[in-house]
């Protein structure tokens, strides 16, 4: 496996105060990264209902409130800090984390790989 630590994955620039991004890294695994209220999560782009990932439009990963992560598929809802769903078919599982760290020049980049 490729280790991808030390590789910026993505820029803060990428993400609004409030917004999510899809990252696809050259290991072949799929990522969310969410921001909403400045604060930013990444967890792997699979809904722990059926293993499907997140979303059916490229980058289109929070409710219309922007305040939550939603499942296209099943309508799951997901706080965007910790995962955990809070409505729909997976209530109480959560999405899995991936740990990133963000430097000073605001490259996002995996942590602890």
């Amino acid at each position: 496996m490729t280790s991808t630590a030390s590789i910026p994955i993505a820029h803060l620039r990428q993400l609004d105060a409030t917004s999510a991004l899809g990252v696809h890294l050259p290991d072949g695994r799929e990522l969310l990264l969410v921001r909403v209220h400045g604060n930013v999560s990444a967890f792997e782009n699979r809904c722990p209902h059926q293993d499907l990932s997140l979303q059916v439009e490229a980058d289109v990963f929070l409710e219309a409130g922007g305040e939550l992560i939603q499942c296209a598929m099943h309508g799951a809802l997901f706080l965007p800090d910790t995962g955990e769903c809070v409505f729909g078919p997976c209530q109480g599982r959560h999405l899995t984390p991936v740990a990133i760290s963000i430097d000073a020049e605001g490259d996002i980049q995996l942590a602890g790989e």
